[in-house]
């Protein structure tokens, strides 16, 4: 593994760590960007399906043909987008920045080229798709890249033989019985509440401080330390062949470390250190989200679960799913809402235990297309003494 593929994926790695902080739950407001993507991203969203042409710069902010070169498709689409969208390819397809761009040994990646021809059957692809939606579908995005690709530069045009009876037999149309049923968000985020502790354990715990080790797809463990202060200060710290790798925000600046290099951190990569630091945020799931409403009950690994959906912003969308017997917060599921189809990454928390007086998850998987990886903390400490200037920038 080169270097600079070593370098990417050790920054998704450092950024899902972030979410698994004692904020874990839960998104924020500054929320712009999920970095990871699971493969079955085209799941429909139902109420959230929008006409593609609802997609257009917010105030303040430009259009991607007047951030990026070369923009064709994508004209009037939000600069900030662009790249989600790029996410969005890259794992319903299973490929990568060089099947449709250049880079070149010298001056590196030549995104405005359109010397390879990949480049251009995708932009004609994405003229089919969006023809298709607003033909056939009302403008609705039913389908989408991976509705053909599932993963694969060429889709697949014959059935797997025992593709369709499997997924007859995995259908169960029949309700969930509950006893004792909850019946609104609001009941079942109290009783989460109750269940990590309360408001008020939690409000008395200023600083955390998260030690451990991340299980990664290729077998391989890494050290990690997670330091955490309130209002909002953060700091993971991990390590591997290459070197110390570290993320960090004090509040003001936040910042990315890789042995040697190190450079401020910016755009939807500092909203994402803004949202993980917010200490208390797990208390305040109210303030992330709007339209919090109980969507389902559902089945994870045995364990029933009051599925619960909240919209963080006009392209984000969780899912948060609630243990029905313990309240605890058992999975969530974040989508991100491209022009081709909705990004995702999975978390799940397990091995929840008493860190003075509040329940913590130490075991904490999260599952994307850009990472798959599990990662046990072996101690966490509360109200840990951690000096400010921990969280600051390494100096040059």
């Amino acid at each position: 593994m080169t270097y600079r593929k070593s370098l990417g994926k050790l920054f998704f790695f450092l950024s899902a760590l972030l979410i698994v902080s004692f904020s874990y739950g839960f998104g924020g407001k500054n929320s712009g960007l999920v970095k990871n993507a699971n493969r079955s991203g085209s799941e429909n969203l139902s109420s959230e399906k929008k006409l593609l042409k609802v997609y257009s710069p917010s105030e303040g902010e430009k259009p991607a043909e007047e951030v990026y070169k070369n923009i064709k498709v994508f004209k009037g689409l939000p600069a900030s987008r662009l790249i989600p969208t790029m996410h969005f390819i890259e794992a319903s397809l299973g490929a990568d920045c060089g099947d449709c761009h250049v880079h070149d040994k010298v001056k590196g990646w030549e995104f405005d080229s359109d010397a390879k021809s990949g480049k251009k059957k995708a932009r004609k692809m994405i003229e089919m798709m969006n023809d298709i939606n607003e033909h056939h579908f009302m403008g609705h995005q039913e389908v989408t890249c991976f509705t053909c690709h599932h993963g694969e530069l060429n889709p697949q045009t014959v059935p797997a033989l025992l593709t369709l009876p499997l997924k007859r037999e995995e259908r169960n149309d029949e309700d969930i019985k509950v006893a004792n049923r909850l019946n609104t968000a609001d009941e079942i985020i109290a009783k989460y509440l109750k269940a990590i502790g309360g408001k008020e354990a939690y409000q008395k715990i200023t600083s955390l401080k998260f030690e451990g080790n991340t299980l990664n797809e290729e077998g391989k463990e890494m050290p990690v330390t997670i330091y955490q202060k309130a209002p909002n200060k953060l700091l993971a710290v991990t390590q591997n062949h290459w070197g110390e790798f570290s993320r960090g925000y004090n509040g003001e600046i936040g910042w990315f470390k890789a042995g040697p290099r190190e450079n401020k951190v910016e755009g939807d990569d500092l909203n994402l250190l803004k949202d993980a630091s917010e200490f208390y945020r797990s208390i305040n799931i109210d303030k992330d989200y709007t339209n919090l409403k109980l969507n389902d009950v559902v089945v994870i690994d045995g364990d029933t679960a009051y599925e619960v959906k909240g919209t963080l912003s006009d392209y984000l969308i969780d899912k948060l799913f609630f243990d029905v017997n313990t309240g605890l917060l058992i999975r969530k599921i974040e989508y991100d809402k491209t022009p081709l189809g909705n990004l995702q990454v999975q978390t799940d928390y397990k091995d929840y235990k008493n860190v003075d007086g509040v329940l913590i998850p130490f075991t904490v998987h999260t599952a994307g297309y850009e990472t798959n990886q599990t990662t046990n903390f072996t101690n966490i400490t509360a109200n840990a003494e951690i000096a400010d200037n921990l969280f600051d920038m390494p100096a040059k």
